[in-house]
């Protein structure tokens, strides 16, 4: 990767002399950014621009280049790219259009530039794209004139799979301060996908900060484990949103952790930070860029008593808590404000203090006797104040990197003094209080995740699963005709896994039945053991307790009668009371196995309460989906009912864990519903889907 963005030597491919050429763009970007590699230029026919000249063969080409930046028509890519290949060249930058996202011919070209690549052992950026930017090593690709004033240099890169975000996002970056390491645009992903370029930027010693923007997600698991590991902040724009609910799955599991869910639950579990908006990926970004928020102290100063109101709510809807100031503060305060009595309350409204000198001792003090987890100043002023604001936004920003603890500026002054700021202070300016509280509680998340996830790993996990559990499941697999593995042959793979299960025997006819659940003791349930009797209940497959052997021998005579022949039922005991739960797994095509859990019954289908976890999880990520259901409390007990068996549950969605986790065969498996009381919980159902 370091030759696609260090290159020493390239060539643009598809220049001529003619001003509007996109090639010849490309090459007068690569000047104007002060590229001080060899650069080559290779066209249809010979020639000068830019003080270089046009070679018309590959093979006027000096051997073994870094780098080909290559635009020209589809169809003579797959040529050229061969002939470059031929010439040493073992990197390229594809921007030509017109390939598997244009049509059936192009996704035969696009095919054939692949085989091509792998001939050569070459990586392939694209194609379909707008290259590459580094801004440390002068490359620029983009094929549209583009100026380096348009372009601050920073410590964010930037990937996405659209060109045009790519413009849209170094103009933003650039605008709010925040400024631009390096970009690429993936395009088609041919050859290098996300994950790659996300790998190279967590490495990259000029990279702080890392923005993606996703249209799809190929290999999701490699990217959030690639982020987890690292301590730099991972902001992604996930757009493409809709696909989730084009297809309704006939399970609970599969239509509560539909894509959208996944996606938000993968991100939040390896830490990484998701945004809706490109303003919101700027705001997270620069709250990125200050020193990490670690906790939940706010020091809230204001100028004005409504935007201190406003303060108070936007920490409460972010979490943050507003510890009131100490008297020795006050004290400090009390000689800059205009009147004698100041309350203690934090905010600390400003408004009659007009040495603005005080301000960034105040908030020196404050860190200094509180030591908070952040600092919001809120400062409105006019335009004779200008340069007294800038001062003070020169001192809190020596104050917060000394001291290492977050300073959000909130300014309110005119436009044109805003975008002087952002562009030129060197760090962060905020627009709106809501803005900066939010950036604060993104920093304050990701750290506070990535901390909590390093401490669940290193927990040790004791879990009782026999040895051979998954050994005696493949054993019940093989039996399995069908992709809907049949309800005894579900329930058994549970038992296989330590899972507890309500007392149930496989039976073929009626006497069967009465002998089992003789023994299993009345009343029972019985129910169709056929697979792809996915809903029971609504084909008449299932008759809730039944007390004695006559209302057994009916039901069963009438299940008979509805359903035709089957090739079984189940005998299982009839289990009252406790609360009603769904656990599932799912094994996602991107993301991989996943474990589901969610209040059952009515709340399933009203709320959809549900919350995600990739396998495998720690005990500590279990119990946090416990708490984060909207409908925790109802089993922590509610109204003199006791508790549901928080260990139980814990010790459930492990082993559920660990079978997600061994058994690739299965792609999906739905425990609906599970009945969790006070003392221990009991699978009553259960349905498992195997792959294709």
């Amino acid at each position: 990767m370091e030759k696609i963005f260090y290159p020493k030597s390239l060539v643009v491919v598809g220049v001529s002399d003619k001003a509007d050429n996109l090639a010849r763009n490309i090459a007068n970007n690569l000047l104007l950014f002060g590229y001080q590699g060899e650069m080559y230029l290779l066209g249809r026919q010979a020639g000068r621009t830019l003080d270089h000249p046009i070679y018309t063969s590959v093979d006027e080409l000096p051997p073994n280049l870094d780098l080909a930046v290559i635009l020209t028509p589809a169809a003579t890519v797959p040529g050229l790219l061969d002939d470059l290949g031929k010439r040493g060249v073992r990197y390229a930058v594809i921007e030509t259009a017109g390939f598997s996202e244009f049509s059936e011919e192009g996704a035969k070209l696009e095919r054939e530039i692949g085989q091509i690549a792998q001939k050569w052992g070459m990586r392939i950026v694209g194609p379909n794209c707008v290259g590459i930017i580094n801004t440390e090593s002068g490359i620029c690709t983009i094929f549209v004139h583009t100026e380096p004033s348009e372009m601050m240099p920073g410590r964010t890169s930037l990937m996405s799979q659209s060109g045009g975000v790519v413009l849209t996002c170094t103009d933003m970056m650039t605008a709010c301060g925040l400024g631009v390491a390096k970009t690429v645009s993936v395009g088609n992903k041919l050859d290098l996908k996300e994950s790659d370029y996300l790998k190279y930027f967590l490495q990259d010693n000029a990279t702080d900060i890392i923005m993606l923007y996703l249209e799809s997600i190929n290999a999701g698991r490699e990217l959030v484990e690639l982020a987890g590991k690292s301590q730099k902040p991972v902001i992604v724009y996930k757009s493409n949103t809709g696909q989730a609910s084009a297809q309704i799955a006939q399970s609970h599991t599969a239509a509560l952790a539909n894509d959208e869910r996944v996606v938000n639950a993968a991100f939040a579990q390896f830490g990484i930070t998701r945004a809706y908006t490109f303003r919101q990926m700027m705001t997270f970004g620069k709250g990125f860029s200050l020193p990490p928020v670690r906790g939940n102290r706010l020091a809230v100063f204001s100028r004005s008593g409504g935007h201190a109101i406003i303060s108070v709510d936007c920490a409460s809807e972010f979490g943050f808590i507003l510890p009131p100031y100490p008297d020795e503060l006050i004290e400090i305060a009390k000689p800059f404000f205009r009147v004698n009595v100041i309350e203690r309350i934090n905010p600390l409204d400003l408004g009659t203090v007009f040495n603005f000198d005080s301000y960034p001792l105040l908030i020196e003090e404050a860190m200094k006797i509180m030591q908070p987890d952040a600092v919001l100043l809120i400062f409105n002023y006019r335009r004779e104040t200008i340069p007294k604001a800038r001062e003070v936004a020169e001192r809190l920003k020596a104050l917060s990197l000394h001291y290492q603890i977050p300073v959000a500026l909130v300014y309110f002054t005119e436009m044109d003094e805003i975008a002087y700021l952002e562009k030129n202070l060197g760090f962060p300016v905020f627009p709106e209080v809501y803005e900066a509280v939010q950036a604060l509680a993104a920093s304050r998340d990701h750290y506070f995740r990535l901390k909590r996830r390093e401490a669940f790993i290193s927990e040790a996990t004791d879990l009782t699963i026999p040895a051979n559990a998954a050994t005696k499941a493949r054993n019940v697999l093989k039996n399995v005709r069908n992709r809907e593995v049949s309800i005894d042959q579900a329930m058994q793979i549970c038992e296989d896994y330590g899972l507890s299960v309500a007392p149930w025997a496989k039976v073929s006819n009626a006497d069967q039945a009465a002998q089992e659940a003789g023994q299993i003791g009345y009343p029972v349930v019985v129910k169709v053991a056929a697979s792809g009797a996915t809903h029971k209940t609504d084909v008449g497959g299932v008759a809730l307790d039944i007390k004695n052997e006559g209302e057994l021998r009916k039901a069963i005579e009438q299940m008979q009668q509805r359903l035709g022949p089957s090739s079984g039922f189940l005998i299982q005991k009839m289990v009252y009371g406790g609360r009603e739960v769904i656990l599932g797994g799912k094994r996602d095509p991107s993301f991989g196995p996943l474990i589901l859990f969610g209040l059952g019954g009515i709340y399933a289908e009203v709320f959809s309460d549900v919350t995600i976890r990739l396998v495998p999880v720690a005990k500590g990520e279990v119990e946090e989906m416990l708490d984060e259901l909207r409908g925790a409390k109802l089993l922590k007990g509610v109204r003199g009912q006791p508790s549901a068996d928080h260990q139980a549950l814990v010790e459930m969605l492990l082993k559920l864990s660990r079978l997600m986790e061994e058994l690739d065969e299965i792609t999906e498996i739905d425990l609906n519903p599970v009945l969790v009381f006070e003392h221990g919980a009991q699978i009553v159902d259960a349905r498992i889907i195997l792959r294709d």
